[in-house]
Formats: structure tokens, sequence, C-alpha cells
């Protein structure tokens, strides 16, 4: 059974997380007890599920990131429920005394952490703050980052510090609305609007795996539905909010959140 459901799936990182989840389903309920994944992007994890996973009454699923929205969450596979405090996620503040030097990016945070031969996996999120980055990890690697990260680029006076959820101070996202028309839901007329391209090169970073619907790759000629999470690679993320009737010409009205 598993087996077959595993050929359907082209992607080697997608089946080995199907795998994984299966096998873990199984072991959670023989032995009863949670079992965690590390960190992966959420909407990615819940369309996997959706699409390949069999629904099991006496599991229950759940998601959690160390904070609400994290883009980067764990999934549980548990037969009971678990407190957000059981996922085993820590924050830490780093805080990069940069003088006038130019600000550092998300890029700059994760690689000095990477560059300690930590997996990617184990790490969550990252938000930048004024003086430096929050990190949302697991806890078993905040030890060794806050005993070996001595710099973030050139930059080697930091402080690193374990801090609670209630000391970070995240900025809600922000958000461009966008009224438009297409002739169809179709991913290359969606993300053509969405992003302020023609359908045309659209279609070309599309055709170039470049584009994503809900964290798994798409194709031009597939149909969104409201609520589906668009990123293109080069241009950012944005949502299909909502799908508003029709036009005198038969267009469809659509609504959509471009983060900004």
């Amino acid at each position: 059974m598993m087996k077959k459901t595993l050929d359907y799936i082209n992607g080697i990182e997608e089946k080995q997380f199907v795998k994984t989840v299966m096998e873990y389903g199984l072991r959670a309920q023989e032995q009863y007890r949670p079992l965690f994944t590390h960190f992966y992007n959420r909407d990615w994890m819940q369309s996997l599920l959706t699409k390949y996973v069999p629904q099991n009454a006496y599991l229950s699923y759940g998601f959690f990131g160390g904070y609400k929205d994290a883009e980067r969450q764990i999934l549980v596979i548990s037969p009971y429920e678990l407190e957000e405090a059981e996922y085993g996620i820590g924050i830490l503040n780093i805080d990069v005394k940069t003088g006038i030097g130019k600000a550092l990016s998300h890029r700059d945070f994760l690689g000095a952490i990477l560059g300690l031969g930590i997996d990617r996996n184990t790490i969550g999120d990252i938000i930048l703050h004024a003086s430096g980055a929050y990190v949302f990890i697991e806890t078993s690697m905040i030890p060794y980052i806050s005993s070996q990260l001595n710099s973030i680029g050139r930059y080697q006076k930091i402080q690193i510090e374990e801090i609670e959820l209630k000391d970070v101070q995240i900025e809600p996202p922000k958000i461009k609305t966008i009224a438009s028309t297409v002739s169809a839901l179709r991913a290359d007329a969606v993300y053509a609007a969405a992003f302020g391209i023609s359908r045309s090169e659209c279609a070309k970073l599309i055709q170039g795996d470049k584009a994503r619907c809900n964290g798994l790759v798409v194709g031009g000629s597939d149909l969104l539905k409201e609520e589906d999470m668009m990123t293109l690679r080069g241009y950012g993320k944005a949502r299909l909010k909502s799908i508003n009737g029709r036009t005198k010409k038969d267009r469809l009205h659509i609504t959509i959140e471009k983060y900004i």
C-alpha cells in the first residue's frame, strides 16, 4: 500500500517526507507516543498530507513553528493532543553590533548558522529586527549554537541569548491588495496578475520550475482556488484571497494579497 502510494510522488524530497510521516504514524500508534519532524514549509507539508497520507482516526497531526503564522513549522504525529510547549522549539535572540555598516540580511544569519555544520531543517523562521534577528530552532541545537557561533558575516561583536516567545516582537506582514481579472484560474494567469508580469513571461518562469503553490511545484495550466499561497522565485509571495464573480465579458474578478 505504501509503496504503491509513493510511486505516484515525483519529487525525491516529497517522497521521503511522505514515507517518514507514514512510518511515524505507525510508530506513534503502536508505541502510543508523539513523533516530530524537523522544520519544513508548513504549506508544503499540509499539501503532501492532504494529497498522499490517508486519514487516521486514531492520530492527530499538529503544526507549530514557535509563533503564530510561522512559515517553517514542525509537524507532530501523535495519538493525543499536545501543547505548543511540547514541540521542542526554542528562540535565540542574536544581537549584532554593525556600527554604520550595511544592514544584515536573512541570508547572513542563515549562512553563519549553517556554517557550523547544522542541518537546515533544524532551523525554523529567522525574523530580522533592528539590532539582529530572532532564530527559531530545535531546542537540542541551542547549546551548540550558543557556544560556537561567534560571527555573523564579517561582524564578530555578537550577543546570543535564549528568550521566550513573550519577549519576541514580530511586526505583522505588510500586504498589498490587488484587484484583477483573469480569463481562468490557471496558474500562469493568476501568477501574472499577482506579480505584475506578462502571462508569457510568467509561463516561462513556471516552466523553469520557479513557481510553487502551497509549497509544491505548480504547472501553468493547474487551476488555483481561494486561499492558495503562491511563490515565484525572485518575485515574492502572494495569496489568492477571493474569487468575486464574473465580468460582463465572462472574466473572473479576483482579489490577491501580495506580501511586500
